[in-house]
Formats: C-alpha cells, structure tokens, sequence
C-alpha cells in the first residue's frame, strides 16, 4: 500500500471516529439517565482518543488532516433507549470489521500497532454497549412524560451549541498542524473545554424538551492566530450579552459560566502571543 493510499485510510478511519462521537454524543443528550450517560461519554471520550491518534498519524506520514464525518455511519436511533445503544453495537462493529480489514492490507508496523490497539479498544466499547443493551432491555425504562418544548430557547441554545461544534473542530485542526509544543497544548486546552460546553448546552436543549443540532458546521480549515483571539472577544461578549437577555435562570447561569471561560480562553491567547511577542493588545484593536 503506498503512502498515500494510507493517508486515505487513516482520513477515512479519522472521519468514521468523529462520526462514532456525533452519534454517541446524540444518546448523551437523549437519554435521560445518568448511569448509561456517564458510560457513552466514556466511550466517546475514547473515541475522541482514537480520532487524534489517526490525524497525528496522517501528519507524520506527511498528510493534511480533515476533520469530516461519514454522515451515512450517523444512526442515533430513538426516542427509545434500545434502538440507539443497538445503533452503538452496530457502530462499533463495523468500526472493527473496517480496521481489521485494514490491518490485513496496510504494512507499515507503526500503523499497524495503531489498528491494533484502537480493535482492541472498539471490541471493548462493543462489549461494554452490549451490557448496557442488555440492562435496558430487561428493565424498559418508562417513557418520560411528554415535554412541551420550548422551542425559541432551544433555538439559541442550539445556535451556540453549533458555534462551539465548528471551533472545537477549528482549534482540533490547529493542534494538529502546528508544530509549537505551547500553542499546541493552548489548542487542545480550549477544545476541550469547547467539548464541556458543547456537552452542558446539549444537556440544557434535552431539558427544554427539544432535539440538539448536531449537524455538521462549516469549517473553515483551522484559522489564523488572530482570528482566534478576535473570536474569542466576540464570543465572550456575544454569551455576556445573551446572559442579560434570556429570563430562564438556569439559563443565565449556564451563559454566564460559559462566558467567563471564553474571556479566559482569550486571555490565554495574549498571554502566549505577548511572550512570543508577535502582537500587542493595541495592534490587535487597530486590525479589527
């Protein structure tokens, strides 16, 4: 297999990861029971693991990563219980049906360890799914008493839960392609912290009785440092601004959380930009 047929696989094997996440990040938001809730996110955290492996991988064989989705691979099932954690075997299957067969056709031994490692891994979410399949399955959880839906506060939270989709995956794609160990590690901090959002604003969707958007957002191919702290400015005021007009106060309090992180994702940003002393504060404002 030659170089670049591999890059292909590991893209593919990047995208299949991050739908697995979509879709179990979907039962996270659905399922109203914090015993199987903890356990997907496990997983997906898991999941999250696997999709960095591949993409560093892409990038030390000399490849441009792409955060896509095999949108086909997305099957959240519901509303009952049962149907999305088959979804989750099924998904995790074919995860290992797919890498086994890779494993067959690539040569390269450190990729070859990698699909090892991840089978491994997928034989043990499935494993782990099918516990949990199992369990529902003998106790059939009570559907929860219909919710009227609140539709115009879901619409914004959703509006926002699409934003910090798109620059989680933007600040994923910088920690991927930069080669400076700092702003790597300021990359990755902030998506992960993006994800926590992400999570919280899905959680407050389902509560208002409403669906979360996990459509695919456009990306724009991870942005310039600048962009980045100008984002982040916009982003604070834009939450500080919302805090003071929404009347839900577990909202507010929501908002008003997540604004004070994004002030000190922005913080972080200078404090790196002023030490490598590429830009100031008052250069920055005359950009904008």
């Amino acid at each position: 297999m030659r170089k670049s047929e591999v890059i292909g696989m590991l893209l593919y094997n990047v995208a299949l990861e991050h739908s697995a996440i979509v879709q179990y990040l979907y039962h996270v938001f659905l399922i109203n029971d914090p015993e199987i809730t903890e356990e997907i996110e496990k997983i997906a955290r898991q999941e999250m693991r696997h999709m960095k492996w591949f993409a560093q991988k892409i990038v030390e064989l000399g490849g441009k990563v792409e955060l896509k989705r095999v949108e086909e691979e997305i099957k959240v099932g519901g509303p009952d219980w049962k149907s999305m954690l088959e979804n989750n075997v099924n998904a995790e299957q074919f995860a290992i049906e797919t890498y086994t067969r890779q494993l067959e056709e690539v040569k390269d031994d450190s990729v070859k360890k990698l699909l090892e490692r991840v089978i491994n891994d997928e034989s043990r979410h499935k494993h782990e799914f099918s516990e949990l399949l199992e369990a529902v399955a003998q106790r059939e959880p009570s559907p929860e008493e219909h919710k009227q839906a609140d539709e115009k506060t879901a619409q914004l939270l959703n509006k926002l839960l699409k934003e910090e989709y798109r620059i989680i995956l933007e600040y994923l794609y910088n920690f991927f392609h930069s080669k400076d160990c700092s702003y790597k590690d300021i990359m990755l901090d902030l998506a992960i912290e993006s994800m926590v959002h992400m999570g919280e604003l899905g959680e407050k969707i389902r509560d208002k009785g409403a669906k979360p958007d996990l459509s695919m957002p456009e990306v724009s191919g991870g942005g310039c440092i600048r962009e980045h702290i100008l984002y982040e400015e916009l982003s604070h005021r834009e939450y500080e601004k919302l805090a003071k007009e929404v009347e839900d106060e577990s909202v507010k309090d929501l908002l008003l959380w997540i604004n004070s992180q994004e002030e000190y994702h922005r913080h972080r940003l200078l404090e790196f930009f002023r030490k490598m002393g590429k830009l100031s504060v008052g250069s920055l404002r005359k950009r904008r």
